[in-house]
């Protein structure tokens, strides 16, 4: 059954081999580097790429998501007009981390905008074998830049590597700076859904990267290193729904159902979680000495994979019929919710608190969006 699935839907399969390739070597160069690294400098260098990297976020506006929508409904001019909003945002939020953080990570939000526009931008036109080469080169060339770099300038090392690589595998945005034009008028028609899609992408941002800025002043650093190999290895495993999603958002905006690769997505991501918590304690003593103290906590954060799993596929679904206030809405469960747990239990649980916290709060924004969507009507819709 999965074969005549991948088969009949080989756009997923570039996709997917993509990302797990590109996972491979970005989970890959966190997970050796805490090998070398003790937790300190580890959540260090971590808190580093956290506010670069939510500060990009906050720049794109949406307008990464917005762009594979749009783009596949046959828009031709989305992307420049995105572009052009993002190049300015991008600079704005550039300048201001630059000042209030180190210089180099001011570069490193200007090239993950352009980054990320561009491999949208191959998504929404269905050019899924390059985005699955440009992901894959993008994350090759961060893992032995930051690697070299960082033993040439230790923690500022690994950043600029990651700045070094989104400048190169950002020409298709670079390319489209020459046809800028200042003019929005393709992208207010679609404000309300871009606003929405911002939710969207800042909720995937706070599970990703805020935590880190709530947990380091409160618990330290070498909690900080802890949680967050716990969260590596839910991000690596996170591939599986994050791969469906950028698929099925494409193909569903053009009107095409894929019901039956969600059920797949659903059991695969099931079989990982379990997995992952099974083999937790010898992954850690095998392979990270340093971060046994883990332990509870990988096995807690494990069983987010499910919940995840649902907040990727219902969110696409939500995006392809133009239904995005209740992306939004549910990206406002996910933050609240986690940001209360964190303050709530973390300073009683520890690193499993923290574990905890990501779990309940992407299976409150889980049921939130299952029941938003058995109530929705099922019909397409346009982006707005």
């Amino acid at each position: 059954m999965i074969p005549k699935i991948l088969k009949s839907n080989i756009g997923l399969l570039y996709i997917g081999l993509g990302n797990l390739i590109g996972a491979i070597f970005t989970g890959g160069f966190w997970l050796l580097l805490a090998t070398i690294q003790e937790p300190e400098e580890y959540g260090r260098t971590n808190y580093l790429v956290a506010i670069a990297s939510l500060a990009s976020f906050v720049a794109l506006l949406g307008m990464n998501t917005t762009v594979t929508s749009v783009i596949a409904k046959g828009s031709k001019k989305i992307s420049i007009q995105a572009n052009q909003l993002t190049f300015i945002s991008g600079f704005v939020l550039a300048t201001l981390l630059s000042l209030l953080s180190e210089w180099y990570t001011g570069l490193f939000v200007l090239g993950m905008v352009f980054w990320m526009m561009s491999s949208y931008e191959f998504l929404g036109k269905k050019y899924y074998i390059r985005y699955s080469l440009f992901i894959i080169g993008a994350r090759l060339s961060q893992l032995v830049l930051s690697l070299v770099l960082y033993y040439i300038l230790g923690v500022s090392g690994v950043v600029i590597g990651f700045v070094i690589s989104f400048f190169l595998f950002s020409q298709p945005y670079l390319l489209s700076i020459r046809m800028f034009t200042l003019k929005f008028d393709e992208v207010r028609t679609h404000l309300r859904f871009s606003v929405h899609a911002y939710f969207f992408n800042m909720s995937n941002a706070f599970l990703m990267y805020f935590d880190k800025l709530v947990i380091l002043p409160l618990f330290g650093y070498a909690v900080l290193g802890n949680y967050q190999i716990c969260l590596q290895f839910l991000l690596f495993v996170g591939m599986i729904p994050v791969s469906l999603y950028q698929y099925v958002l494409s193909e569903e905006s053009s009107g095409v159902s894929k019901a039956k690769l969600r059920l797949v997505g659903f059991g695969i991501s099931a079989i990982l979680a379990a997995f992952l918590f099974t083999q937790s304690h010898w992954i850690l003593q095998n392979f990270f000495p340093n971060f046994t103290d883990s332990l509870e906590a990988l096995r807690i954060i494990s069983i987010g994979i499910i919940p995840m799993m649902v907040v990727w596929t219902t969110n696409s679904s939500f995006f392809s019929r133009g239904s995005s206030r209740y992306v939004a809405m549910g990206s406002g469960i996910y933050i609240s919710t986690q940001m209360a747990l964190i303050l709530l239990i973390g300073s009683r649980m520890g690193v499993s608190g923290l574990a905890l916290a990501v779990d309940v709060a992407l299976t409150a924004q889980a049921v939130f969006l299952y029941i938003c969507q058995i109530r929705e009507p099922r019909k397409p819709s346009a982006v707005t």
